[in-house]
């Protein structure tokens, strides 16, 4: 999601008077006269949302019994791509051109890269925080900007080879944090390796498909816990296409092949619509979702998509990729207040962490607190899981 939010800055800048005024106030008027007076503020949770603005830190937390997977979103990887250099925005229009506007759209691990502008780990001290606890921790790489089914079949793929190579060198109490599982034998061929999916954004669609359209496994998905997984589509990503369509109308020529992923296009609204269709929950798997929201000042880095999400949907809450409503699928466990769509992978962490230890005095730097610790959310999830059992 962070790379349509780049694009998303690319692109509309530059053509801010041409369509962003036009079709975000178009939505302010036609709702002004609808009503007659102004709109409710819908920006922050209502009254009936579960909102969480802590995770206070607990003495004991319990370890799930099975093996925890991280998946990461749109732009994810080792790292997180937040500015494409020139080298990584190259390749993929090469690579899209190359492929003929099919829907492929992968990256090979093994070709030559440099590196981006500015990139960060993904998943900033989470897996580090949760194997502290006892938790075993799986973080697989898909590609950065596949189509949900390619990202979901790669996804399957490494799951095989990790799950296989626990079998092969793991005990199960090396695998397993349950008491009834303190034996030092291995597992046997037949027995699946049970897990529970954590997906940050479009990882959680890669495994909603992997779940529901991969059926040969030899593991067993227990849980999926999504956050901030745009399960209805993202408002962003309607905009970022639509400036295409207007972009690809007034380009000369008939032949006009995409020129980005078409993840991009995977996460509208409308396409979400059919995948929801075509992807209905396995009864034997728990789902579980958080969203997230926030109101931005002028310099977030986020101001601006938070802005087009707020006006296109009617002024729903929202994390500035992503709303609320549309973070919510299965059993509904909050919003996080006060947090932005990166805040949940630990960036805000990370990120005043090294600023104040560049510009602020020692004094000042005690003063920076994120609102919501991330580190504790993702204990409390892994805390829940091993409460109901998984």
């Amino acid at each position: 999601m962070l790379y349509l939010w780049n694009l998303f800055h690319n692109l509309a800048f530059p053509l801010q008077t041409y369509v962003f005024r036009s079709k975000i106030h178009e939505v302010d008027n036609s709702d002004s006269r609808r009503s007659g007076d102004s709109k409710p503020d819908s920006s922050v949770p209502r009254q009936e949302e579960i909102y969480i603005d802590s995770f206070p830190t607990k003495e004991q937390y319990q370890a799930p019994k099975n093996p925890i997977v991280l998946c990461h979103g749109l732009s994810g990887f080792d790292k997180i791509i937040l500015i494409p250099s020139i080298f990584h925005l190259t390749k993929m229009i090469r690579k899209s051109l190359q492929a003929n506007n099919e829907e492929h759209f992968i990256e090979d691990e093994n070709e030559s890269t440099d590196s981006a502008f500015l990139e960060i780990d993904y998943w900033i001290g989470v897996k580090e925080k949760l194997e502290k606890k006892g938790c075993t921790v799986i973080i697989p790489n898909v590609p950065s900007f596949g189509s949900i089914e390619e990202r979901a079949v790669t996804l399957h793929a490494i799951l095989e080879k990790e799950t296989q190579k626990l079998r092969e060198t793991a005990s199960k109490k090396e695998i397993y944090n349950d008491d009834d599982n303190n034996s030092d034998r291995r597992l046997l061929d037949e027995e699946p390796i049970k897990l529970n999916l954590i997906a940050h954004s479009m990882g959680g669609l890669d495994c909603r498909f992997l779940i529901s359209n991969i059926h040969e496994k030899t593991y067993r998905v227990l849980s999926l816990t999504t956050v901030a997984t745009p399960h209805h589509g993202s408002e962003v990503a309607d905009y970022v296409v639509n400036l295409i369509e207007d972009l690809k109308k007034i380009t000369p020529g008939s032949s006009k092949p995409k020129l980005f992923p078409s993840s991009i296009y995977e996460l509208t609204t409308n396409y979400l619509k059919f995948f929801n269709k075509n992807t209905l929950d396995d009864p034997k798997v728990s789902y579980f979702s958080y969203g997230a929201c926030f109101q931005p000042r002028w310099y977030n880095a986020f101001y601006m998509t938070w802005k087009v999400i707020y006006n296109l949907s009617g002024g729903k809450a929202n994390d500035g990729m992503v709303t609320v409503d549309s973070s919510k699928w299965g059993h509904y466990r909050g919003c996080l207040t006060n947090t932005d769509h990166l805040d949940l992978i630990n960036w805000k962490n990370k990120l005043q962490k090294d600023l104040s230890k560049s510009f602020l005095s020692k004094t000042a730097q005690r003063t920076i607190r994120p609102e919501i610790d991330i580190l504790n959310f993702y204990l409390y999830i892994a805390d829940d899981l091993a409460k109901r059992g998984f």
